[in-house]
């Protein structure tokens, strides 16, 4: 996916990459769509066939997405997982952080984008344990109470899915999006022939042997159509705060 896209009549990007545009553009693309969007993931095992920081590229490639519609900025992932599956069942590879250490970096992410002028910020995250919710629900209350001009939101991309594909850890919902967004990096091939379990692969959810780009289209497509519509409805209410 390209970092930006330019409208039709003027020369400035309607969205993309914070940290890959200029100050005119990130002011440009503010005023017309005054978003921030943060990813937020992990580094952690995702079994043998997936890399470790599946879950900052999902978040990512996501926000990338929303924004490409809705204009606004993406910033890069922030790896910083709270309750990996290190603790959570033993994997080596994970990189653990503490719900105060999350929430801190969240917070102090959402008051220097308020302070730049965004209207709206959404903590999106790839990893979804219910601490790492808490941890990003405690950054943007207490950011409510420094900079209550601007509205936070925290979303996670299993909950934008809905009914119709079910969040998972290595399994073939997050495999799909892989797939999709960094082909190279998922070699399934490499999986144990037998059933994958939790306690032994770290795998929950189906099989990642049932995963496809297509199959991850389709999940991309559901949260757009569910995003987008949150979004805009989130713009226009900054407008008339």
């Amino acid at each position: 996916m390209s970092s930006s896209l330019t409208d039709a009549h003027s020369s400035q990007p309607t969205w993309g990459r914070y940290g890959d545009l200029r100050p005119h553009q990130i002011e440009a693309i503010r005023d017309r769509a005054s978003v921030a969007f943060v990813p937020w993931g992990a580094l952690e095992w995702h079994c043998l066939h997936a890399p470790i920081g599946l879950d900052n590229v999902k978040a990512e490639n996501i926000c990338l997405a929303i924004a490409e519609r809705t204009g606004g900025v993406v910033l890069p992932a922030i790896p910083l997982g709270v309750n990996t599956i290190k603790p959570f069942k033993g994997f080596a590879h994970s990189i653990d952080i503490s719900e105060g250490l999350a929430a801190q970096v969240a917070e102090e992410i959402c008051l220097q984008l308020a302070d730049e002028g965004f209207s709206v910020v959404i903590l999106m995250t790839g990893h979804y344990p219910q601490e790492q919710i808490d941890a990003l629900e405690e950054a943007v209350r207490r950011a409510r109470l420094s900079a209550p001009k601007t509205v936070y939101e925290v979303w996670a991309d299993n909950r934008l899915l809905g009914d119709a594909f079910q969040g998972d850890h290595a399994g073939a919902t997050e495999t799909s999006f892989q797939l999709l967004f960094d082909p190279a990096s998922v070699d399934t091939s490499s999986l144990p022939n037998r059933p994958l379990t939790l306690d032994g692969d770290g795998v929950m959810g189906e099989d990642p042997r049932e995963a496809s780009a297509d199959r991850g289209r389709a999940q991309l497509e559901v949260i757009l159509e569910n995003a987008i519509p949150l979004v805009e409805r989130l713009l226009e209410e900054a407008k008339d705060a």
